[in-house]
Formats: structure tokens, sequence, C-alpha cells
């Protein structure tokens, strides 16, 4: 059988034009876009049509569009913003659910520059309480950071509402937009985010360039010093990964916010089919407000690695969770703040992208009937 990929919200596979697309600026266009002649000059162009377009994605200033390596730096890089530049304020509030990125840099900094974190509960769909945050904003408070969507269960957490509480209270908002974008139509001048960050990787583009957007006057401390992305980020510019972003953004806006509504129903087909032909199974997280390519599913009396690897023997790929957490033995922390009984119900996740196929939905529920059916019988 042919391999099924079903883990998109770990990586996806880069489009044929955004390949096409890079392919010339790593072969005949590869001047340094900082030199002053033309082979560079032309070059400089190119990026600055390409940060048009991830602009446009997000209803951005084109000088708001800062390019990284990823989201992880992105993250990192608005937090420390954030905190360098409100030295008298130790506090922040983020979520028990974000992203392994946003929770190491709170953990280093609660742990060694004592500031203290406040970590939003979730309930049992994984959603958070406005409630809650309001009551946890002090005087010290210099940070909210919630992300989008949520890369495990899916949840689309309510980014503008929160938006909202920051500016009024005058306090830094930052998301992290990795499992949104290209998914859900995003409005940073709605949103009222002050930053946010996403990763190429997640709409087709390749591994190893991100985006950071800033608000134009938020005061801006560069993680990394010199003087390109007008001196917020140092470092001669990844151009061709950079070219391909661009592509990637062009082609969500042309048509493939579209093709979410295939997607959608894909996963619709696929979560009834598994309801239907399996029994003893759970759905995590808030299944009325997620993104449409995920389904987070716990089955009973099947272990959820031995299940992973079952299925890879079939080429199939699915994943037990968050790809940053892989090599943690130990349940998600997602689950565990939602209070999922991952010990009797061991979860999966399931992420689908443009590629997938009706047929392969039919196959992969046809092979994971007969493997959880074995599974049990042990």
């Amino acid at each position: 059988m042919d391999s099924i990929y079903l883990d998109n919200n770990a990586t996806t596979r880069t489009d044929d034009e955004v390949l096409n697309a890079m392919m010339p600026y790593l072969k005949e266009q590869y001047g340094n876009p900082s030199s002053i002649y033309s082979f560079g000059a032309n070059v400089k162009e190119e990026i600055t049509n390409a940060r048009k377009n991830v602009a446009r994605l997000l209803n951005a200033d084109v000088d708001e569009i800062v390019f990284t390596s990823g989201a992880s730096e992105s993250n990192t890089t608005a937090i420390m913003n954030a905190v360098r530049n409100n030295p008298k304020k130790k506090h922040i509030i983020t979520t028990k659910v974000e992203h392994a990125s946003i929770m190491e840099a709170m953990k280093y900094l609660g742990q060694k520059e004592n500031y203290k974190i406040t970590y939003l509960s979730v309930d049992k769909q994984g959603r958070i309480d406005l409630e809650e945050l309001k009551q946890s904003i002090t005087k010290d408070t210099c940070l909210i950071a919630v992300m989008m969507a949520n890369n495990e269960i899916g949840n689309i957490y309510p980014i503008k509402e929160i938006g909202e509480i920051a500016k009024e209270k005058n306090i830094l908002f930052h998301t992290d937009a990795v499992q949104a974008i290209g998914k859900v139509k995003i409005d940073v001048k709605d949103l009222q985010v002050d930053s946010l960050s996403f990763s190429g990787h997640k709409i087709h583009a390749p591994k190893g360039i991100g985006v950071l957007y800033i608000k134009k006057d938020t005061p801006f401390i560069p993680l990394i010093f010199g003087h390109q992305e007008k001196n917020r980020r140092g470092g001669t510019e990844n151009v061709p990964y950079i070219i391909g972003l661009g592509k990637a953004c062009e082609l969500i806006l042309k048509d493939e916010y579209k093709k979410n509504e295939r997607i959608q129903f894909l996963r619709d087909k696929l979560e009834n089919e598994i309801k239907q032909n399996i029994e003893d199974i759970v759905i995590y997280g808030d299944t009325e407000n997620r993104v449409p390519n995920t389904i987070s599913v716990g089955f009973k009396g099947a272990d959820a690695i031995q299940l992973m690897l079952m299925l890879e023997g079939q080429n199939i790929y699915v994943s037990t969770g968050s790809a940053c957490n892989s090599e943690i033995a130990e349940p998600s922390y997602v689950l565990t703040a939602c209070n999922a009984d991952v010990n009797n119900y061991s979860p999966i996740r399931i992420s689908l992208n443009k590629y997938n196929t009706e047929k392969e939905i039919e196959s992969f529920v046809r092979v994971l009937k007969n493997v959880i059916k074995n599974m049990r019988r042990k």
C-alpha cells in the first residue's frame, strides 16, 4: 500500500509550486541581498515581494513582517522582547496548553529570572476561561501569550477577545499562530495582537523559515543583532526559503482557504467512520471550534505508541501528540491539562492536508479497525 501521511500538524510536504519558485535562488540568482550591485539588488526585490505576500495573508503592513528561522525563534523573540522592554514588570500570563517553545521560555523565566508565570487552566474540552484571564492580570503583568490554535487537539482560542482585554490594560499580547495559519483567516488589525508567529513548514513551505509579525510602533529589541530585517533580525537572509514562504502564502491567498472545506469534509468523514467502526473511543478537544484538519482520538485498550508503530508497519503515519515532545515518554501535557483519561483511552493525533484523499481515509479506517481489534485481543 502507498504511504498515507496523516501527521500534517508536525510538518507538511513542500508544494511543487513552492519548490519551483525557490530553485532559481539556489542555483542562478544566489546573490547576497545586502550587496549594492544588481546581482544582489534583484534578489532583495524578490524578498520584498515575498514579504508583501505574507503581509497580505495577515492583513499587516509590509514593514511589520520579520523573517526568522521558524516559529520557535519568533516566539522566543517576542517573549524576550516583552520582558526586556518592561524590566520592572515580572508577571506573564499564558496557558497550560501552549507549544513547547512557549512553555520552555516560561520555564526559563520563572526559574532563572524570577518571573511569576500564570498558567491559565482549561476545561475538559481544552477551552480557556476569559474571566480567569481577567482576574489574573496585575499591575506587574508585562505579557499575555496565548496560542491561536492548539497543535494537539485543534482548538481555536478567542484571540480577538484576548486582544481587546490586553489593549484595555496596555499589556503586550503575543499569539503563536502556527496551527492556525492557512486554516483560518487571520487579520492582525482586527485581532489586536502586538506580535504573532508562524512557520513555513506547516503551510507547504520548507523547514527553517518562519515569520514574526511585530505591530508598528511596538518597542523592539532584537534577539539576533544585525542590520538585516530593518535591524530586527541579524544574519544574511535565507533567500530561497523566504521566496518559498512567500509563494506558499500566495497560494493560500489564491484558493487554499477553499481547500479547507474539502479537508474538513475528509476530517468529518474520518471521524464519523471511526465512531461507526470502532467502539470505546473518545474524541478530545472542542469539536465545535477547532481547525478543519485535526482529530485527537483515544482508544480504550490500545497503547498509543504501539498503535502508532503498528500503523507505520502499514505505511500509515500518525502521531501521539506534538512532534516537539515525541522523545518524552510521558502523557501529553495538553491532554493532562484537559483531565483526559489517557491511561484508559490512549490518544493519537490525526492531521490532514490538501493532498489527502477520500480513498486514503477509507484505507486508513479499514487498517485502523483491524489493528485496534487485534490489540484488544491481547
